[in-house]
């Protein structure tokens, strides 16, 4: 087998691919005979390897991985957003009381710096940081939850001086968690269309004037663009 040159974790063959992690396996082969041959050259090579078969996948690190009847799955973090609710302080007494019990994210306008805007109300009970840009909803979008990208992204920005909007953004967010926690993405698999891919090369289109250093100067937000 080869590692990916994209993923080094990840070793490909035909008809085999196999994601490791520390002492963790996924294997996906279009032939379980395929699966079986790799699990007995490990089980009797020159090394051997003690392992243990735990049978389909419904959890790998932190995930879980629901099945559905007619070939789709579904991707959660439960257990991640739990832990963003807890940093946030929020419980069902917060969730939106709304006449429809929406589960959407209300509009949300672009945030800009704010910098005589007023300072941050919860700043002694979360960290803005571990909630946001090198944290736990950084973690979640880019996983299981693409539908608070944009949110998660904007809200990012201001990690070094947070403001009292920025917060009560990341709060709004937390909301939207709570009222659907177990909620996740689904993937519905079509063979028939093969392989499609979506770029977003708009850049810096949709940034309003007043964040002007980032507006004006800007590189692609999703990376290398050439």
């Amino acid at each position: 087998m080869e590692p990916s040159e994209i993923d080094p974790c990840l070793y490909l063959k035909e008809g085999l691919a196999v994601l490791t992690y520390a002492y963790d396996c996924i294997l996906i082969s279009t032939s379980m005979q395929t699966i079986d041959e790799l699990i007995t050259s490990l089980e009797k090579g020159k090394k051997k390897f003690i392992l243990t078969d735990e049978g389909d996948i419904d959890k790998f690190l932190g995930i879980e991985i629901q099945h559905f009847e007619n070939g789709s799955f579904e991707i959660s973090q439960p257990h991640l957003i739990n832990r963003i609710l807890q940093v946030l302080q929020l419980d069902k007494k917060n969730e939106w009381s709304t006449a429809t019990k929406s589960r959407e994210l209300p509009g949300t306008s672009i945030l800009s710096k704010e910098p005589k805007g007023k300072p941050r109300k919860y700043e002694d009970r979360w960290n803005y940081r571990t909630a946001v840009s090198v944290g736990m909803l950084t973690h979640l979008q880019g996983n299981s939850r693409p539908d608070i990208s944009v949110h998660v992204h904007q809200c990012a920005r201001f990690s070094i001086d947070p403001k009292r909007v920025h917060e009560t953004a990341i709060i709004n967010i937390g909301r939207y968690l709570l009222r659907s926690r177990e909620r996740g993405i689904v993937y519905n698999p079509d063979k028939t269309k093969g392989l499609e891919c979506y770029v977003d090369a708009d850049f810096a289109g949709g940034w309003q004037q007043a964040d002007a250093d980032s507006a004006e100067n800007v590189m692609s937000r999703t990376g290398d663009m050439s």
